[in-house]
């Protein structure tokens, strides 16, 4: 099983930023303990970086999944559900910053009401518009039909029977 998620190249792309966030943090610690030990910056590329991270993450199981909901399958509701998910991961990290960091003057909000306005635009697009759900195959549309089931449709339901018989008997 290990060695199926270095074949899909969305996995080891994913990999490579899970290393890079490790390594990165690690320096950091390192740079920081060494340089400047009485006070930690460090923790601040932790958070940050791991909420990208976790971002990543988050897309990547939302791609990789193999569910039927809309969410799973819709790319426009999967990238409006990441979109969420780093909004939500970067307010809250500036929420903790603005506390620790400068408790008497609130500055976080400014950040998430812009974002926020960009985010119910985004969220508009994905669900607000009247659009026909895609199908797996990457068409949209309410049916799924085989190449060449339209054809077959107009020529009438007892032929494209008979047709489709044909064809199942000449593929086996």
């Amino acid at each position: 099983m290990f060695k199926d998620i270095f074949k899909d190249l969305t996995m080891r792309i994913f990999l490579a930023h899970l290393l890079a966030f490790i390594a990165g943090v690690l320096i950091c610690a390192a740079v920081n303990l060494w340089l400047t030990p009485g006070t930690l910056w460090f923790p601040w590329v932790l958070i940050a970086w791991g909420a990208a991270v976790a971002t990543h993450a988050f897309a990547l199981l939302l791609r990789k999944t193999r569910r039927r909901e809309r969410i799973f399958i819709d790319r426009k509701a999967r990238s409006f559900a990441v979109h969420l998910f780093a909004y939500l991961a970067t307010v809250l990290i500036l929420f903790f910053v603005n506390v620790t960091v400068t408790p008497k003057v609130w500055w976080f909000y400014w950040v998430a009401l812009g974002w926020g306005f960009g985010l119910i635009a985004h969220g508009w697009c994905a669900f607000g518009k009247r659009r026909r759900m895609p199908h797996r195959d990457g068409r949209t549309g309410r049916t799924c039909r085989a190449p060449g089931s339209a054809r077959r449709h107009r020529q009438g339901e007892g032929q494209a029977v008979a047709e489709s018989a044909q064809a199942a008997q000449q593929e086996s």
